[in-house]
């Protein structure tokens, strides 16, 4: 929510009340679009509608009251209001500013590829991301018998074993003569 001039913000986040609405999961934009239009014509007190993409199949709708969020509803054959009570501002704050994990990954780790069209093989890490922008790591496959580099976003892979630190490659006081 953004905060306006004169500290209205807060007052506003104690009265939001955001209602739960089932669609088909993949029509959320359109059902988002045929429920703004209605809401618009109609003049109904709803204030907005929420997507949030890691809940496919549901919308948030903030109203004053349930009444108007069922009277938007209605008519609308693939949108089902969900029966109880209003989800709290709060609830919808964590879904939406979820922190995602962060993976450290170096070369010479392992990692399992979790998505995509090499799912489910191990690969070595030849080089990782630094800086900003897309995330992209070298690998290298290992469940195959030829050697194949790709090119994979780092969040559509998972540590499986930490590499060895130059370090620990060799004891200390062993030296190659």
């Amino acid at each position: 929510m953004s905060e306006g001039a004169g500290g209205g913000g807060e007052e506003r986040e104690e009265r939001a009340f955001f209602f739960v609405v089932k669609v088909p999961a993949g029509q959320e934009a359109g059902i988002i679009k045929l429920l703004a239009k209605k809401a618009e014509y109609s003049r109904l007190g709803v204030r907005s509608i929420l997507f949030v993409p890691r809940l496919r199949g549901y919308l948030f709708l903030e109203a004053d009251r349930e009444y108007e969020v069922r009277k938007l509803v209605k008519g609308v054959s693939r949108a089902k209001m969900l029966p109880g009570s209003p989800v709290p501002l709060s609830e919808i704050d964590a879904l939406l500013y979820r922190e995602p994990e962060k993976i450290e990954i170096e070369p010479g780790d392992i990692v399992q590829i979790i998505r995509g069209n090499f799912k489910g093989f191990r690969a070595l890490v030849l080089s990782s991301p630094s800086g900003k922008g897309r995330k992209l790591i070298t690998a290298r496959l290992l469940d195959i018998e030829r050697d194949w580099e790709v090119q994979l976003p780092v969040d559509s892979v998972k540590l499986v074993e930490k590499g060895k630190e130059k370090g620990e490659e060799a004891p200390p006081g062993e030296e190659e003569a």
